[in-house]
């Protein structure tokens, strides 16, 4: 990095990939610096961050849901300017979302419900549903999949090819300055956001492909901090006895979990998704974990749900003399020989690389020949996603603080639904618990899916992760210390400690 810093006015911020470009309303790469650029020049209607339920404002400063959960309606803040100085009206919003729809792009994977988008007026603006979704609101401030995007910047192009991919211009706290592929991007705070002003003067992402010297640069004070996914427990120990940063944890948003190519005609077998299933011992797991904040799991949600979590669904057992007699039933030995599989994780997440290994290694002890291959986010993309190439994988991914967030991986059709699973039964539990908006029943409904998921063995949970987060403690204002009314990965409300 050879950008000249301004000590005190500078956030530095390690990140281990590159950017690919900045319009993840387009199209995603988990865990890119392009990833992390969007959520901070980039505004959404509403932000939810994992350690609270509630929905808080960004663009949209009031809402109503309808009591039919049909119809929601919006209240734009009148002061949001984009960074060209034009205004940020209903008119963004409604074609941002509709394109990403009509198209398929990656937002479209949070908005499959949407059957419309009705502008009433310059600030004002009614999402029409072609259900109810009790869940909506929560897909809205997700991550980056609902980011709005300047109309006048973008209609009448191809957004595969629009320039403003790579020179962003968004509505947030921060504007892009410098892009210098593979080293860095540069962000500046903006003077004309409508919000809260940011107290420091850049975000620099540096591009630290190496883990451990990421760790150790936050770690010395060369960086203020580091993205989620780089710090694992078993990097831990490049942390401690640092003088100028302190680790916060909290349990993960997720659980990794073992995922079938349901193209496949082999896995259209429960026999077989039960084979597997029983030949995974989770206490290979067991020195992956740091007790208190993570552990091999057997359960379909995270216990933090508290209000939708069924203690009684769990996953297969491990079994290998079960395993081996489900697998010859379902017909995957074939004249004595058993198939070699490929099981896929995406190197992004750095933790998923032991978890894969441990796995491959019990398929192993029940005669299966299994190839571990960590893809980036980009291949991950293509292969698995898009071409499906693949037999297993071990992926992640949020699951609080609404259970209709996984919608988009596990119901048929949805658009992170990379293992291609159709599950009739799981369809009608999503269906039923969007359907009302009480969440007691709400919570039966996801208890139900739960059970349905054990009871077919749709994918196989394997381990409650926990999340790092190593920070300088010269800085305030995260997540955690302003009341979670900002997500994890947004920094405009980061300031220097006085």
């Amino acid at each position: 990095m050879t950008a000249e810093l301004r000590p005190g006015r500078d956030f530095i911020v390690e990140v281990p990939a590159p950017a690919v470009e900045f319009n993840e309303v387009y199209r995603n790469f988990v865990g890119s610096a392009g990833y992390f650029v969007a959520n901070n020049i980039y505004s959404r209607l509403v932000v939810f961050d994992t350690g609270s339920p509630a929905a808080y404002p960004d663009l949209a400063e009031h809402w109503e849901i309808a009591p039919d959960a049909r119809t929601l309606r919006f209240q734009l803040n009148r002061h949001a300017r984009w960074h060209d100085g034009e205004p940020v009206t209903a008119e963004d919003v409604a074609y941002t979302h509709l394109t990403a729809l009509a198209h398929g792009y990656h937002a479209a994977s949070f908005l499959h419900d949407v059957r419309d988008i009705e502008v009433l007026g310059p600030h004002e603006l009614r999402y029409v549903l072609r259900r109810p979704n009790a869940g909506f609101l929560a897909q809205l401030g997700n991550l980056v999949f609902a980011h709005i995007l300047p109309k006048h910047l973008y209609e009448g192009t191809d957004w595969a090819t629009n320039p403003y991919n790579q020179q962003p211009v968004g509505s947030g706290p921060f504007r892009f300055v410098e892009h210098v592929p593979g080293e860095r991007v540069v962000l500046e705070a903006w003077d004309g956001y409508w919000g809260p002003r940011p107290q420091i003067d850049r975000v620099i992402l540096d591009i630290e492909p190496d883990l451990d010297e990421a760790v150790r640069k936050v770690a010395d004070g060369r960086a203020h901090y580091m993205v989620q996914d780089v710090l694992t427990f078993p990097r831990l120990h490049l942390a401690e006895g640092s003088t100028t940063a302190s680790v916060w944890r909290k349990r993960g948003p997720g659980i990794a979990v073992l995922s079938f190519n349901h193209t496949q005609d082999r896995w259209r077998d429960r026999r077989a998704r039960a084979g597997i299933a029983h030949a995974v011992d989770r206490r290979r797991l067991v020195p992956l974990a740091d007790p208190g904040w993570s552990e091999p799991y057997a359960h379909y949600l995270p216990r933090s749900v508290d209000w939708a979590f069924a203690e009684d669904a769990t996953a297969p057992a491990h079994d290998p003399a079960e395993a081996v007699r489900l697998l010859d039933a379902a017909g995957i030995t074939s004249a004595g020989r058993r198939p070699a599989l490929r099981l896929a994780y995406m190197k992004t997440f750095t933790g998923h690389a032991g978890i894969a290994a441990a796995v491959a290694e019990d398929l192993r002890t029940v005669g299966l020949e299994v190839d571990v291959v960590g893809l980036d986010s980009q291949t991950w993309a293509h292969q698995i996603g898009r071409d499906a190439d693949f037999d297993l994988t071990i992926s992640g991914g949020n699951m609080v603080p609404d259970p209709e967030i996984t919608a988009s991986r596990f119901e048929t059709g949805g658009g992170r639904n990379h293992a291609r699973l159709s599950d009739p039964e799981a369809d009608a539990c999503y269906g039923a618990a969007r359907a009302t908006t009480d969440r007691t029943q709400r919570g039966e409904h996801y208890r139900e899916l739960q059970r349905v998921w054990a009871r077919n063995v749709d994918w196989v949970p394997l381990f409650w992760y926990a999340a790092y987060y190593l920070r300088n403690d010269s800085f305030f204002g995260w997540p955690d210390q302003v009341g979670f009314r900002v997500p994890f990965w947004h920094w405009g409300r980061i300031r220097p400690v006085t």
